[in-house]
């Protein structure tokens, strides 16, 4: 389940169930590009003192442990046992990633990783899903080449008009 809503305006990103196996997935996500929203170790804050929630104290509170949430995970994987998976785009330094399993109990993966895991698998074509379909779309190698080469070619020529 994606999205999954709590009272409060909490919101859980994705509860999963491998039917194989039966293991549980509690998963949140922080994809940003820019170099300032590294994950870090401490969550830094605005001037106004609003939270940046980059920090693995924060997801640690606020994503995974939150009493609000834990009662939601609760109704759907009952006193079971779950991994607590957090997906970035990087972090602001290798050791952050070992602290989060030691510290909070948190596996941290990479996106560009778990994305070109599910390129390599065989997917079935023809999905009505937007994200499998553009993971089907970039699965094809040529495609995908061709696309990146595309995007390069936009950026230079962005970037050409503003010099």
């Amino acid at each position: 389940m994606t999205n999954v809503r709590c009272r409060c305006s909490k919101e859980i990103d994705l509860l999963a169930v491998n039917p194989k196996t039966g293991e549980k997935y509690h998963v949140e996500s922080r994809v940003g590009t820019p170099r300032g929203f590294k994950i870090r170790e401490k969550d830094t804050h605005t001037s106004k003192g609003r939270p940046h929630k980059i920090g693995l104290d924060y997801f640690h509170k606020e994503k995974f442990e939150h009493a609000i949430v834990k009662e939601k995970i609760h109704e759907f994987f009952g006193d079971s046992e779950y991994h607590k998976w957090l997906v970035v785009w990087h972090v602001q330094n290798k050791g952050i990633i070992g602290r989060a399993l030691q510290e909070y109990d948190i596996e941290i993966y990479w996106l560009h990783e778990l994305i070109n895991n599910l390129r390599n698998q065989r997917l079935t074509s023809g999905s009505r899903d937007d994200v499998l379909r553009l993971i089907e779309f970039f699965g094809k190698e040529e495609l995908m080449t061709q696309n990146l080469r595309i995007i390069d070619l936009k950026r230079d020529r962005f970037e050409e008009e503003k010099q």
